[in-house]
């Protein structure tokens, strides 16, 4: 009689995964399931969790930046007159300040369904594409 070996199932995903790796899923072309708690130290505010259906890491839908052009004299105001410096240069606004996303350990995930950007720190991150994340 022969015996039969029973053949191995195919590998299943883990239940959790690394947030080096979350945040590679995150930043690639799919969107992913994802959910984090809330926390505000500023405001004394959390403990709720957060969560979106598709996300990926991004910038969203945000409206285009204006074109910087110098004023003509007519819109010039006294106080735009003396930030002109002594060789004559107007000071060139940037337009958006840095978020310094890896300094304060957040992200910006795009809510795919709607384009909306919401902050999250890293951190916080509890699942991601259904699996829980773990440092």
């Amino acid at each position: 009689m022969e015996k039969r070996i029973p053949t191995p199932a195919p590998p299943q995903p883990a239940a959790v995964i690394r947030l080096k790796d979350a945040l590679a899923l995150l930043d690639g072309p799919a969107p992913v399931a994802v959910r984090w708690v809330k926390c505000d130290v500023r405001r004394q505010t959390g403990g709720d969790f957060g969560s979106l259906p598709a996300a990926r890491l991004g910038r969203g839908n945000r409206p285009a930046v204006a074109q910087l052009r110098t004023p003509t004299a007519a819109e010039e105001t006294e106080a735009d007159r003396a930030d002109v410096a002594a060789d004559g240069q107007v000071p060139v606004p940037t337009g958006t300040k840095d978020p310094a996303h890896w300094h304060n350990a957040t992200r910006n995930l795009v809510n795919t369904a709607t384009g909306k950007l919401v902050k999250v720190h890293i951190y916080l991150l509890t699942h991601v594409a259904g699996r829980k994340v773990y440092l």
